[in-house]
């Protein structure tokens, strides 16, 4: 079998201009709306890493704009359109469950529509790095799966793609014992174009 890592690394890479045009066609004024409450936390010119950076969308050009933005991405092809959007960032292809940061060097880490794309038993210890990589007192702001998905294969948008997620109570146990404080836990139902597809977004400071 495959590794999931290796699927989704080749679907982004595939879908490029299609995940492009998918995405132009959903609301992003929940995850504005949730940067820019982020960023009134964060002091001026923030260290700040993005997990599943993609192709440098309009949040990752804000955060660009306001602090130095590390971004890490499994695809190839969109940290291609990254550059082009993003000249000043430091923007790094591969995996962030295995990349090696220098421990306390962001005042804040974020992930937005992403972690689907990440194995189930995998989200824990990748928020124990986060941890790490965090300086004291700094902020983690994602949106995560919400449904109990042990690991989904299949077709999406003409490539193959995997998919998992673990429930809204799972996420914030597994934030809590990682050693994050959980500010903010709201559910989002999102209008995507095949359907409704309901989020978690946690926002929570490292103790």
């Amino acid at each position: 079998m495959d590794d999931p890592k290796r699927i989704v690394e080749r679907g982004y890479d595939a879908i490029a201009d299609r995940f492009a045009e998918w995405q132009s066609r959903i609301s992003d004024e929940t995850r504005l709306r949730y940067l820019l409450d982020l960023l009134e936390l964060l002091p001026e010119q923030p260290d700040v890493l993005e997990l599943g950076v993609g192709a440098g969308v309009e949040s990752s050009c804000i955060l660009a704009e306001n602090g130095r933005l590390t971004g890490i991405d499994l695809s190839g092809e969109q940290l291609k359109r990254a550059r082009a959007r993003l000249p000043d960032a430091h923007l790094i292809h591969g995996d962030c469950t295995t990349v090696e940061l220098p421990a306390e060097s962001f005042d804040a880490v974020v992930s937005f529509y992403v972690l689907n794309n990440l194995p189930q038993d995998e989200l824990g210890p990748l928020l124990r790095q986060v941890v790490g990589w965090l300086r004291p007192r700094g902020w983690f702001l994602a949106s995560l799966p919400s449904s109990d998905n042990a690991g989904w294969r299949g077709e999406w948008l003409g490539a193959e793609m995997y998919f998992a997620g673990s429930n809204p109570e799972t996420n914030r146990r597994l934030a809590e014992q990682a050693g994050l404080e959980v500010a903010r836990d709201e559910l989002e139902v999102v209008v995507e174009p095949e359907g409704e597809v309901q989020w978690q977004w946690l926002l929570a400071q490292r103790l």
